[in-house]
């Protein structure tokens, strides 16, 4: 059985350059674990890296939907296992990366899917409520699975209730191969003085693709008001915000995501712990050994 690799970390870390940078070092294929990057159209917004950034490094699962289409978590883990299954095949490396943390374990057989129904009545209930009613109605009804979830993912909780609610069992997904953990780091002051930095670099492409968004219905705009980035553009585009409070808002929102992000990351075992910066370097010595199942 082949090896696949894993790439991981807080958001603007610096994943998408390491991992092309690894891909072109090892022979890989990049899979997507990006939840956002999914979508069409949400494309500078998301920092979703253009053909002609990725080095010649295949892509796989970007762009694989359209914002009125909703790609949960069993979904993508199909399209994310065949992808993976596909480069093994052909005897390249899969290296699945990605902020959202949920997805890079369905790629990698880690979660599992559960197939309950979804329940009008609840939803439309959550809908109305503020998100702290849900997360604490899923916690009342799976505190396990409600703790690994932010308090404000009210989607998420949303499944929660409604998988505890039918106990619908689940069906065990296999992991895909023996997989090499990489967790990318840098020091809290330096993140976050690349969060600020990249926020006022992405600020006008949200703005441009929130702006679409907005114009294509509901769907599309529930996509853009629960997505970060897209949710402070949309705010400023409705008059609620000015420019400079709405990047200001992002800043912050970004920065309190990769704190969970990291709070999420540090359980993983087994994890190699690298600066984006040097870590290629760092591994190149080992990584032959790393690769050997």
């Amino acid at each position: 059985m082949s090896v696949l690799v894993a790439v991981f970390g807080p958001t603007a870390v610096g994943k998408t350059e390491f991992a092309i940078a690894l891909g072109r070092e090892i022979g890989g294929e990049i899979v997507n674990a990006d939840a956002v990057q999914l979508y069409r159209g949400l494309d500078r917004g998301s920092a979703k890296p253009p053909l002609a950034e990725r080095g010649g490094v295949a892509h796989h699962l970007l762009d694989v939907a359209d914002p009125e289409m909703a790609v949960s978590v069993a979904v993508y883990q199909t399209l994310a296992q065949n992808a993976i299954r596909e480069i093994l095949r052909r005897g390249a490396v899969p290296i699945v990366t990605g902020g959202s943390g949920l997805y890079l374990r369905a790629a990698l057989g880690e979660w599992h899917a559960f197939g309950a129904p979804p329940d009008p009545a609840l939803r439309a209930w959550a809908a109305r409520v503020d998100v702290r009613e849900v997360y604490e109605l899923a916690v009342a009804h799976d505190p396990a699975a409600a703790a690994r979830l932010s308090p404000s993912d009210r989607p998420r909780l949303v499944r929660v209730i409604e998988r505890a609610r039918t106990g619908v069992p689940h069906d065990a997904a296999q992991p895909v191969g023996p997989v090499v953990k990489i967790g990318l780091q840098l020091p809290r002051v330096d993140l976050y003085t690349r969060i600020d930095a990249r926020s006022v670099v992405l600020w006008p492409h949200l703005v441009r693709e929130t702006t679409v968004l907005l114009d294509r219905g509901p769907a599309a705009q529930a996509l853009a008001e629960r997505t970060i980035g897209y949710r402070e553009a949309a705010l400023h585009l409705r008059g609620s915000l000015g420019e400079a409070d709405a990047i200001a808002l992002l800043q912050r929102n970004t920065r309190r995501l990769a704190k969970r992000q990291m709070t999420w990351w540090r359980r993983e075992a087994n994890t190699i712990w690298l600066r984006p910066d040097v870590g290629i370097a760092q591994l190149r010595p080992s990584l032959k050994t790393l690769l050997t199942p």
